[in-house]
Formats: C-alpha cells, structure tokens, sequence
C-alpha cells in the first residue's frame, strides 16, 4: 500500500500520467549504480521537493526520488 503525506498527494495528484510514469522509470539504485524502474511506497515532502520513496525493481533496495516543486 502506498502512503502520502497529504501534502505529497496534492502535488502527485497534479502530475500527469505520462510524467509519473518517466518519474517512477528514473530512480537511482545506489545498489545497482544504475537507474532503474522503482515501486513506489510513499512520498512525503522533503524541504522544498517532492520525495518519493520505494523499492528499485530489479534488486529491491531503497530507492529515493527527489522532484523539484
């Protein structure tokens, strides 16, 4: 189950279809040193960007997402 702060799911709300899908397509595995596909578990607002938060698809390490708001 994926959990949003409320604050984070107003701005995933806002991002279309097509730029979630390139979001959650480029997130760095610092297990595979290299950018993969991730499942997203959470987001939460970090500073002034959008962190989204989940498992790299391939090895399943943590992987974090900064998006700038």
């Amino acid at each position: 189950m994926t959990t949003f702060t409320p604050d984070a799911r107003a701005i995933w709300d806002q991002v279309p279809e097509a730029m979630r899908t390139k979001l959650l397509d480029s997130g760095f595995c610092s297990h595979c040193l290299a950018t993969r596909h991730f499942a997203l578990d959470e987001a939460e607002i970090r500073g002034k960007d959008l962190a989204l938060i989940g498992k790299c698809g391939t090895c399943g390490h943590r992987v974090v997402r900064l998006v700038e708001i």
